[in-house]
């Protein structure tokens, strides 16, 4: 799996320790014993953001519908990042909890990347993993 690669968790965790389906987006390829980085995306306006785009200073980066895999437009969300380790997706896709659903085109997830290395509240072991 690589950086772009979008993947729909069917028991996916969130922080708070509920459980969910998510879309989720890998941030990174890993090297390794890296992590996978990942980050949620939803279909719900956030922060009265409407515009396509990186807003940084809110942790969100807007895909509008139909450019990238997203019919819907999608709020790419980076306050709170996901480490994985390749075993856990594994032991994931094999309980039938995780697909793999495209892959971003490859000016977005960078456009996406450079958007969360511009945040304040991205910690640096996180911003290690995407260089």
């Amino acid at each position: 799996m690589n950086k772009g690669t979008i993947l729909f968790h069917r028991d996916f965790q969130f922080h708070n320790g509920q459980s969910g389906e998510k879309l989720i987006i890998v941030l990174n390829t890993p090297k390794d014993n890296e992590p996978y980085l990942c980050c949620k995306t939803t279909s719900k306006p956030k922060f009265n953001i409407d515009k396509e785009g990186c807003h940084s200073e809110k942790n969100i980066y807007v895909i509008n519908p139909n450019y990238d895999w997203f019919k819907m437009k999608t709020w790419v969300q980076f306050h709170e990042l996901y480490e994985f380790e390749s075993q856990k997706f594994l032991q994931a896709h094999f309980k039938n909890s995780l697909d793999v659903k495209g892959e971003l085109k490859a000016n977005t997830i960078g456009a996406i990347r450079n958007c969360i290395k511009r945040s304040d509240d991205v910690s640096k072991y996180h911003l290690s993993l995407l260089k």
